[in-house]
């Protein structure tokens, strides 16, 4: 796999990071506005390439766990581990999960998808061009994924970084989001099977409930921004894929004054 061209000097400080090439050490992690963050590009894909960091050809496997690479590796999932909850706590609330039990976990769960319909699947069956459904399949495969929106990296940063019932959440909420949109045997199985092993999951770990519920919000939350972004670049003739940008690596890369990393606490 190739590494993909910088976005911006995150994902730069990571390339750098990863080529051991001379660059800004990252700063400290601080709270930033989590609607800002699904949709940065240059962010989105410094997480990807962090958590990806030991797949890339031309980069020595040993330089996935060097010092500076798990730094940025640390700092970019808490920073968006932090912004995910902050987007999903009020939809988890609403859907009664403030006090959700295991034993319900089917009912919380629809409660969550109940909000997360976009009408893209139905624009995609319906009325989609070919090229917007090429432009779909490339968002969903992110190729090329220098010129990916940044929310849909998102969704795949965000299905990395869950593990356990996080995971099983996550991947139920997508799955019931898929049966909304189109009902088949396939869909309804996966669902089911999801379904069941969160009931599982929980029945061992009964004190995950939130974790779960959170994540699968997570899923939702993302699948309704993606939908959003898709449906508006369609209707109003905007492409889908940003414009490529020529990011320097290395010690000439300046400072980013919008977007700044650094803890008060530091």
């Amino acid at each position: 796999m190739l590494l993909p061209a910088a976005r911006g000097p995150l994902s730069a400080g990571v390339i750098a990071a990863l080529l051991a090439v001379e660059a800004p050490a990252p700063p400290l992690t601080a709270v930033d506005d989590p609607e800002r963050l699904v949709h940065d590009a240059d962010f989105q894909l410094a997480l990807w390439i962090a958590l990806a960091a030991d797949g890339f050809d031309g980069v020595a496997p040993e330089r996935a766990d060097a010092p500076e690479v798990l730094r940025w590796r640390s700092l970019l999932s808490e920073r968006w581990s932090a912004a995910l909850h902050e987007l999903t706590t009020p939809v988890v609330r609403a859907a009664g999960g403030d006090t959700a039990s295991p034993q319900r976990i089917g009912d919380h769960l629809i409660g969550l998808i109940s909000g997360g319909h976009t009408g893209l699947h139905s624009f995609a069956q319906s009325r989609a061009t070919a090229a917007q459904l090429r432009e779909l399949a490339a968002v969903k495969a992110l190729d090329p994924l220098d010129r990916m929106p940044a929310v849909a990296i998102a969704v795949h940063n965000t299905a990395r970084l869950t593990t356990g019932p996080s995971a099983v959440g996550f991947h139920a909420a997508s799955a019931a989001v898929s049966l909304l949109s189109e009902r088949n045997p396939a869909h309804e199985r996966s669902w089911a099977e999801l379904l069941d092993a969160c009931r599982e999951h929980l029945s061992a770990n009964p004190g995950r409930t939130q974790e779960l519920l959170h994540a699968a919000a997570a899923a939702i939350v993302l699948e309704v921004r993606l939908g959003r972004h898709l449906l508006r670049c369609w209707t109003q003739a905007v492409p889908v894929l940003d414009p490529v940008r020529a990011v320097l690596i290395g010690a000439e890369q300046r400072a980013r004054p919008t977007l700044s990393l650094t803890s008060e606490s530091a």
